[in-house]
C-alpha cells in the first residue's frame, strides 16, 4: 500500500511528488489548502472526466495560480514591490 504525504478524496501525491510539487511552485504560499480546495472541488462538483484527468488539470491550475502569485509578489533587490514595469509602488497613508 502507498503511503501518501497528501491524501483527499480525489488528490493523491506520494512524498516526492508532494515536495516536486512544494518546489515548483514555490510562489503559491500555502500549496496544501490549495490542494485540499481543489480536491474537494474535484469531489463534489467535477464531472467524471475532470476527475479522471485530474493530475494534469492540477498541475496546469496551480502552474496558472503560481505565476499569478509570482506577479503580484514581484520584488526589488530591497525586497520592496514593484510593479511589472519595475518601478516601486507606494502606499500613502490617509
Amino acid at each position: 500500500m502507498k503511503k501518501y504525504k497528501f491524501e483527499g478524496k480525489v488528490i493523491k501525491l506520494t512524498e516526492d511528488d508532494y515536495n516536486r510539487w512544494e518546489k515548483a511552485y514555490k510562489n503559491i504560499p500555502n500549496l496544501q489548502a490549495h490542494l485540499f480546495s481543489r480536491d474537494a472541488w474535484f469531489h463534489k462538483e467535477a464531472e467524471y472526466a475532470h476527475k479522471k484527468r485530474w493530475y494534469l488539470s492540477t498541475v496546469s491550475y496551480l502552474a496558472k495560480l503560481d505565476a499569478q502569485y509570482a506577479k503580484d509578489n514581484k520584488r526589488d533587490e530591497m525586497g520592496r514591490k514593484v510593479d511589472d514595469s519595475g518601478k516601486k509602488i507606494f502606499r500613502t497613508l490617509p
